[in-house]
């Protein structure tokens, strides 16, 4: 009987597709991750189910889409009702803890559990660590970087036992500083969350009891504020990074939230928001300035800190794998790294993520080693969506599927890279309760429809990657156009299972 493998599930908050060396960014410094890719597989197509953090993490946890599991957006909690991965495998003898960032409820409503005043509740946190979401150990933080919010959790606390004052660092005028931060790296929460980690894995072997373990390490970078300390915010030079992927007129064929973002008149967008709309954006959460609002000086310095901190997550994943080997576990570890969405990154002329749709915030990073079972420096463009990952793991445990789950098992494909378990990633954003967007991908192209309001975008991935030329209007492709959305009616008719057993005519 083969044994069951830990495993070791490493995220990032916001990272880009092409952000890994050895997969195609010449101009950033990963060998770490440069390490999984050369020891593992590669997902070039790894799709989100929406690109904002609340629901791409429910769905992670879940496996469901968030039309059935609810959190449609940030500013909206997870029911717990749903059964999470940490859930199950706690309940099938693993140890499961969650180390860093969570984000399942809101952060910025008063009284939340994830926000204040909780999360500067001091005492709160150094008495309690779990359970939270099925995961049995936790030990969080949120937050990005000088933000007043990141010194709070148990992360607050260990400030405070190092000697360290978090009001000299952390602030409610955080997230503004340009330049470095003066925050020594070693009281980074970066490198505390990966100490948290390694102390869990080294605690399990310590238990003796043979049960393996599922240790989430979920990092909070490099999430908006572009920000990290020496000696590493000044790693890059903002002159010698790639420029920025955009067209000048690109915008012409595109639907009006484009235009309107670009030409900074999103007042005019005829969007009702429900809550505050932050960033300028007319009402439309997570929407980023513009590299010409802000500045292309401004734009490029973004993105060299961007880099790193990138670069320095790298650095603490490698201390990670590190331990692994030191503890004679990475061959019977499975080890997984992925983001739960990417950012613009500048391309487009745009920052952050939002409700439109570029490959920029819908694909991201996604590496899996598992030594002695599946290959090594293998890259495929077999399509993965992250719902897809609570059934993955579940397969590979050897645990009965969760009928709700709408997600499909990649256990298959981990192993032979080459045969594509799904033919379609489906994406759903719904920024607004009436700004609504769905994104149907398949090998090679792209469908995108603003729901109720007879605007969509459609493009050929393959010869045209960037996505500068819309076809969706173009009359030689509205046949494509129909069979896209054809299929796609056909998938939520599917998504609609299960259904419970007829027992009689009437």
């Amino acid at each position: 009987m083969e044994q069951t493998p830990n495993i070791l599930f490493i995220t990032t908050d916001q990272q880009h597709w092409n952000t890994i060396r050895a997969l195609g960014a010449e101009k950033i410094n990963t060998p770490n991750l440069d390490r999984l890719v050369k020891e593992g597989v590669a997902f070039e197509r790894a799709y989100v189910t929406n690109p904002t953090c609340s629901p791409s993490r429910s769905s992670i946890i879940t496996g469901k889409y968030p039309s059935r599991h609810g959190c449609w957006n940030i500013g909206v909690a997870l029911d717990q009702s749903h059964p999470s991965i940490g859930e199950i495998l706690s309940e099938n003898g693993f140890h499961t803890g969650l180390f860093g960032k969570a984000h399942f409820q809101p952060v910025l409503k008063e009284g939340s559990f994830e926000g204040k005043p909780n999360i500067h509740h001091r005492e709160f946190w150094k008495k309690w660590d779990g359970p939270y979401y099925g995961f049995e150990k936790v030990a969080m933080v949120h937050g990005h970087a000088d933000e007043d919010s990141s010194h709070g959790m148990h992360y607050g606390v260990w400030l405070e036992e190092q000697g360290i004052d978090p009001s000299q660092y952390f602030g409610p005028n955080g997230g503004h500083r340009e330049g470095s931060w003066d925050l020594p790296e070693k009281f980074h929460y970066t490198r505390w969350t990966a100490d948290r980690t390694m102390e869990f894995i080294e605690s399990t072997v310590g238990e003796g009891d043979g049960k393996p373990f599922f240790a989430w390490c979920s990092f909070q970078d490099p999430h908006n504020a572009f920000l990290c300390p020496e000696p590493w915010n000044s790693m890059y030079n903002p002159e010698d990074l790639p420029p920025f992927n955009e067209l000048e007129g690109e915008m012409e064929d595109k639907p009006k939230i484009h235009n309107y973002l670009i030409e900074d008149r999103m007042d005019e967008l005829d969007v009702k928001a429900m809550a505050d709309p932050g960033h300028d954006t007319g009402g439309i959460q997570c929407l980023g300035h513009t590299n010409k609002k802000i500045g292309y000086d401004r734009a490029r310095k973004w993105l060299a800190s961007y880099y790193a901190m990138i670069s320095l997550i790298d650095h603490h994943i490698g201390r990670i794998l590190d331990k692994l080997d030191q503890l004679h576990l990475s061959e019977n570890t499975l080890v997984i790294f992925t983001s739960d969405h990417g950012d613009y990154a500048g391309n487009h002329g745009l920052w952050l993520k939002g409700p439109i749709h570029y490959e920029d915030i819908l694909r991201v990073p996604f590496l899996v080693r598992w030594k002695n079972r599946i290959p090594s420096g293998i890259r495929t463009d077999s399509l993965l969506s992250l719902v897809d990952l609570a059934p993955t793991l579940l397969d590979i445990c050897g645990i009965e599927p969760v009928t709700a789950m709408q997600g499909i098992t990649q256990k298959e494909t981990f192993l032979n890279p080459g045969k594509a378990s799904r033919g379609w990633c489906l994406v759903e954003n719904r920024a607004e309760p009436h700004f609504y967007v769905k994104t149907l991908v398949k090998d090679q192209y792209k469908l995108n429809y603003f729901l109720s309001r007879q605007e969509g975008e459609l493009y050929d991935l393959k010869e045209d990657p960037y996505e500068y030329v819309n076809l969706y209007n173009k009359p030689e492709y509205a046949e494509l156009r129909t069979k896209m959305f054809m299929e796609l009616i056909d998938i939520y008719g599917n998504l609609e299972n299960p259904y419970p057993v007829r027992e009689s005519f009437a």
